[in-house]
Parts: structure tokens; C-alpha cells; sequence
């Protein structure tokens, strides 16, 4: 039975353009919060005594939305320039400097060199209850996977992949990566397939670390 090969399809990166217009419209809500801010302040401090009418509790629950609309867009907005901005810190390693590796360290070239490359967002998580998710992604449609690190000389085989599904559906991930140094057996690559479940064994990871990077659209 031929067995079918991933190709491995990174998300679309958001073209710069876009990302300004998004930074000039944060910049318009921010100018707009400020200005219904200081209106409000000046309303208040224009009243003999001041007090909160239906008019002026209204205009502090949106000065208070707003608020939490802006900070929240900055923090994003801050996140993607640092993404666009930040370095591929590892370089294709060969499987037997992957196995040199210590089980974080590899978890961390995955994330990096895989996903990060390729425009996904990547979120490491905690080496201690983790829930079975080593790397949470996401691509540049907002839609997230977990991704679970095996740096393994065994073949892997099919419960891995049972738990990796079931993992997905704990989480509400739409997809599912498994990432091996060593080899995926034939009833686990039966078991996955028509799922959404993206099975990379080390010649394959050996390939896509030192495949070329999306490019970014001008």
C-alpha cells in the first residue's frame, strides 16, 4: 500500500499592508478613547457638583470597552510586529544532533523551525501538565492545532497517535501534529488517515527543517 506523503502547507501570511492599516485604525481607536476620556473628565469637572447621570455612567462604561479594546489591540499588535521581527534561532539540524538534544530543546526546534518559520504563531507549553500538548499554533486564519514532540529511536506507534487525536478533541484544535526523530508505523498512519492529523516522521522533519520559508508576500 503506497503511503501518502505530507506536504507540509504553512498559512498565508498576512501581507504588510494589511498589518499598517490594522496599526493606523488602533491608532484612530486609541486617539478616539483618549478624546472620549478627556471629554468625560471635562464634563465632570465642569458640573458644580459632580455626578454620574444616565448620560455620564454611559460614557464611563464606553470609556471603560473602549479601554479594554485598546490595550488588548496593542498587546496584539505589538506580538505580530515582534513575530515579523524575530529571528529563526535554530538551524536545520541533522537526526542525530536532534537526539543530542534534551526534550525541551527539541519541542523549542520544533516550534521555531517548523511552525514559526512558516508565519504560524507558537506558544510552548509548560514541561509539567501539559495536557499532552507540547506546542499550541496557530495560523494566520486565527484556526489552532496542538502539536506533540516525540524525540524517539523507537518506532511510534498507533496509541500515540489515538492519544494525539484525543487530545485534539479535548482541546477544540481543528488539527493535530505529531513530530517524530524516528519512525511511524504503518497501522498508526492507517489509523490517522481522514483525520486531521498531520503524522511527520524524522526524514520528513529532516526535509522541512531545511525547506525555505514561506515567502512573505509584498
Amino acid at each position: 500500500m503506497t503511503q501518502r506523503t505530507f506536504e507540509f502547507r504553512p498559512p498565508q501570511w498576512r501581507p504588510p499592508a494589511q498589518l499598517h492599516v490594522r496599526t493606523g485604525a488602533l491608532l484612530l481607536g486609541t486617539a478616539a478613547w483618549l478624546a472620549l476620556y478627556a471629554w468625560l473628565g471635562l464634563r465632570l469637572l465642569a458640573q458644580s457638583a459632580p455626578r454620574l447621570g444616565w448620560v455620564e455612567l454611559a460614557l464611563v462604561i464606553a470609556c471603560v470597552v473602549a479601554g479594554v479594546w485598546v490595550v488588548m489591540g496593542w498587546r496584539r499588535m505589538i506580538a505580530a510586529w515582534l513575530r515579523r521581527l524575530r529571528p529563526t534561532q535554530w538551524p536545520a539540524l541533522s537526526r542525530d544532533e536532534l537526539y543530542r538534544l534534551t526534550p525541551s530543546q527539541f519541542e523549542e526546534y520544533v516550534a521555531q523551525r517548523l511552525f514559526a518559520r512558516q508565519g504560524y504563531t507558537v506558544e510552548n507549553t509548560p514541561d509539567v501538565r501539559d495536557g499532552g500538548v507540547d506546542i499550541l499554533v496557530t495560523d494566520g486564519r486565527g484556526r489552532r492545532a496542538v502539536v506533540q514532540c516525540k524525540r524517539y529511536q523507537s518506532t511510534v506507534g498507533e496509541s500515540v497517535v489515538r492519544d494525539l487525536y484525543g487530545t485534539m478533541l479535548h482541546h477544540g484544535a481543528a488539527m493535530g501534529y505529531l513530530v517524530t526523530t524516528s519512525t511511524i508505523s504503518d497501522a498508526a498512519r492507517r489509523w490517522a488517515a481522514g483525520k486531521p492529523l498531520h503524522l511527520i516522521d524524522g526524514q520528513e522533519l529532516e526535509r522541512l527543517s531545511r525547506a525555505e520559508p514561506a515567502r512573505r508576500p509584498d
